[in-house]
Parts: C-alpha cells; sequence; structure tokens
C-alpha cells in the first residue's frame, strides 16, 4: 500500500494537472469565482479599490486551496472506500 504522505503528493499532483487543462483562467471554478464575487459585492462599493482587490484576491487565494483541499480529501475516502469494497469480495 502507498504511505499516506505519498499519496497525498500523488493526489496534488493529480489536481494541478486537472486544473491546468481545465481551468486555463483561474484554479477556482467558475461557479465559486461568483460567489465570491456576490459575497464581496457590498465590501467593493465600500471600500477603496485597492484595498477591495487585495481582499478579492485573498479570497481567491483561500478558495482555491479550499478546493484542492476538498478534491484530496475526497480522493483519499474514494480510494479508501475502494480498497475495502474490494477486500470483501
Amino acid at each position: 500500500m502507498i504511505p499516506e504522505k505519498q499519496m497525498g503528493k500523488l493526489i496534488s499532483e493529480l489536481y494541478f494537472n486537472m486544473i491546468q487543462e481545465d481551468f486555463s483562467e483561474n484554479a477556482v471554478s467558475k461557479k465559486m469565482k461568483q460567489e465570491i464575487l456576490e459575497l464581496l459585492k457590498e465590501a467593493e462599493e465600500n471600500m477603496e479599490r485597492q484595498v477591495y482587490e487585495k481582499y478579492r484576491d485573498v479570497a481567491f487565494r483561500v478558495a482555491s486551496a479550499a478546493e484542492e483541499s476538498g478534491f484530496e480529501r475526497g480522493f483519499q475516502y474514494a480510494f479508501h472506500l475502494f480498497t475495502e469494497c474490494i477486500q470483501d469480495l
């Protein structure tokens, strides 16, 4: 069986490759991008442009990291479930 640390690295590489192929403009999905911009709409109207852009960029980085982490965890859970199902055969 692959050690957990090595599996995490392989899953991260898979995620990175998928993002490169699927999202040429940004690592955050289009739906997530729309949700972030909607949440920040009021802030955009009330903040100076440079301050707003700083917060917006941070929000996108956080969302991107969360999306990657969710992908990795979901992949690991699916792999463990798959191995349990195969053992039952």
